[in-house]
């Protein structure tokens, strides 16, 4: 008889050291509780990310708003910053109602992150800042740029030939290879998008720059 193995363990072995996966196989009912949960309190004194990194990145973007309202005709309606918009779902809002026996007050939203500026997703946000935190600090030591000019200058070609001058690289088969492939492109860096070989043809066709 063969025994298939799971990463080089046989399926038993695998139950005996983790017994929840019997009724997970089993398709029944499960509640796992993470053994190792913390208090709120103690679990986010030991984040590494504090308000102020919050604040920082607000107040980043905020300074980038009129370069990225130059870059991108999209974000003039919200003044170059890079938000999805809110719909109203009233239909999901009766739904829910209905199923509830219950009656919610106010306006249901739906906040679409499907539709975010620039690359469609939230996932892009992470990336689309670390570039532009990135081109920050670069124009910064280079004396192109001081925090309290405005940021439209970035879009000037003394700018884009400095940027010219410095490679982008991310390993990424979506999300984030596509905010970092656009910003770093449009702000003038030699981006390249590395991906696995057996990525789709969709995906290789929208990270191509």
């Amino acid at each position: 008889m063969t025994t298939h193995l799971f990463h080089q363990k046989p399926l038993a072995t695998w139950m005996h050291e983790y017994p929840l996966l019997t009724p997970l196989i089993n398709k029944q009912e499960i509640l796992w509780i993470n053994p190792y949960i913390k208090p709120a309190q103690e679990a986010l004194s030991s984040l590494s990310l504090h308000p102020k990194d919050i604040k920082e990145a607000k107040e980043r973007l905020s300074r980038f708003s009129s370069f990225l309202q130059i870059a991108f005709p999209e974000l003039k309606a919200s003044k170059g910053i890079i938000e999805s918009p809110l719909q109203e779902i009233a239909y999901m809002k009766d739904y829910l109602n209905q199923q509830m026996n219950n009656k919610l007050q106010g306006k249901l939203l739906m906040k679409c992150d499907h539709d975010l500026p620039i690359s469609g997703s939230i996932k892009a946000r992470g990336g689309i800042y670390e570039v532009l935190k990135f081109a920050e600090s670069l124009a910064i030591k280079k004396g192109l740029l001081t925090e309290e000019d405005s940021y439209a200058l970035l879009a000037e070609e003394r700018c884009k030939k400095l940027f010219s001058s410095y490679s982008i690289s991310v390993g990424s088969t979506g999300n984030l290879g596509l905010s970092i492939g656009i910003m770093s492109a449009t702000l003038g860096f030699n981006v390249t998008v590395h991906m696995s070989a057996d990525a789709k043809k969709m995906e290789k066709r929208s990270t191509s720059f």
